[in-house]
């Protein structure tokens, strides 16, 4: 369990970076880097859907940042995210929370280049996943769930300042 919150703690890292980021490629790149750490974590913690619906993301991401990303491609995530997130989930209506926020966050990075709309998208996904965290009891992600969310909202509050 401890090789598991260690690489919780490091996937957690990752992602706190990609909110301060200030381009969506970069903020792609270090999700990917959280994916991979998160994904291990889930696994050995017991997390099957986060892991499955992660595995599926680090593909959406590399996707997205060669330029090969379609609205065919959005959907064939959507399915994917969905029937193998449901097929795997041994967590009820929690293990669900992945998948949600997988999918969000597939419609909205393919919809939008603005990073303000993905950081709020993070904020929710943050949420979502701050219960499965628990769930899983992946606390050092847990905390960074609450951290993340906190420091997305300061990004987004700081780039408002400076637009003004």
């Amino acid at each position: 369990m401890s090789i598991g919150l260690i690489f919780s703690a490091i996937g957690a890292s990752c992602l706190a970076v990609s909110a301060f980021t200030k381009h969506k490629d970069r903020m792609l790149v270090w999700q990917v880097a959280d994916y991979v750490f998160t994904m291990i974590a889930n696994l050995l913690l017991g997390g099957y859907t986060g892991a499955i619906s992660i595995s599926i993301s680090i593909i959406r991401n590399l996707l997205m940042i060669k330029k090969w990303y379609s609205w065919a491609t959005a959907t064939l995530f959507v399915f994917l995210q969905l029937s193998l997130g449901a097929y795997f989930n041994n967590l009820g209506w929690v293990g669900f929370f992945p998948i949600i926020s997988s999918i969000s966050y597939t419609l909205a990075t393919f919809m939008t280049n603005k990073i303000q709309w993905l950081r709020w998208v993070i904020i929710e996904n943050m949420l979502l996943w701050s219960f499965y965290d628990w769930t899983i009891k992946a606390y050092p992600a847990l905390i960074m769930d609450f951290f993340i969310i906190t420091t997305t909202l300061i990004a987004i509050k700081k780039s408002k300042r400076s637009k003004i």
